[in-house]
């Protein structure tokens, strides 16, 4: 029956809107969220990945909020981060268990095999992604999923998949620094990866900020990418 009413509802150009419309009331309580419980996230998370021996930093939103802001975004409805290249789903999952964290997604790639490019975890109905890395030349960079051209996700996650960006930013050594009591790494080069994400303006707080608006070295790809719930 919804996937009948979700066909009507594109057939008349409705859907999206409806979507956006659930999606909006959905993040203002998933922000709150954040900004509850969002430092207590992250301090698990980073203990997780230190008793895994696996370097993870803020990236995204979160990286550009402790960088600009000191603090989480006040619209930000998730927390992002990333690990760095070489670093496979199998080194975090029992670590990120063990401190509360339920694996609820994965974002993959089919190539040989299935290259997994982004987990979503959730401790505590707070939603934190995990962008796995790669390293090309002098850059690393992670995957960013976007929304199908046309198709109802589920649609299209049994046929042609989604459009992939790559997110690119310059290699980097990591440092400690003070994040709201707790300290947390982050790239040397973090405003050159602020930069590379976001373009020259990302001190300037752009709330419907996206990316094909700027000149950002986020770059389309022709991968297509799937998610697999768990």
């Amino acid at each position: 029956m919804r996937d009948l009413v979700v066909k009507i509802l594109v057939r008349i150009g409705l859907y999206k809107p409806i979507v956006n419309v659930i999606n909006r009331f959905k993040f203002i309580g998933q922000a709150r969220r954040v900004r509850k419980l969002g430092l207590e996230t992250l301090q698990e998370a980073n203990a997780a990945c230190e008793e895994a021996h696996v370097i993870m930093f803020p990236a995204f939103g979160t990286l550009l909020g402790a960088i600009r802001d000191h603090g989480f975004i006040s619209y930000d409805y998730d927390l992002d981060v990333g690990v760095v290249p070489g670093v496979t789903p199998e080194m975090m999952h029992s670590y990120m268990e063990k401190h509360g964290f339920i694996l609820k997604r994965q974002t993959y790639i089919p190539k040989i095999g299935d290259v997994v490019t982004e987990e979503t975890y959730y401790r505590k109905n707070v939603g934190l992604d995990v962008f796995y890395y790669f390293e090309q030349g002098n850059d690393w960079y992670a995957y960013c999923p976007r929304k199908h051209e046309f198709k109802d996700w589920k649609v299209a996650n049994v046929t042609d998949g989604f459009p992939v960006a790559r997110s690119y930013v310059q290699k980097s050594e990591f440092e400690t620094i003070e994040f709201l009591g707790i300290n947390i790494n982050v790239p040397q080069k973090a405003h050159e990866w602020l930069k590379d994400i976001y373009s020259e303006s990302y001190m300037t707080p752009i709330k419907n900020w996206d990316a094909k608006d700027y000149k950002t070295r986020i770059i389309p790809t022709s991968e297509r990418c799937y998610r697999r719930y768990i």
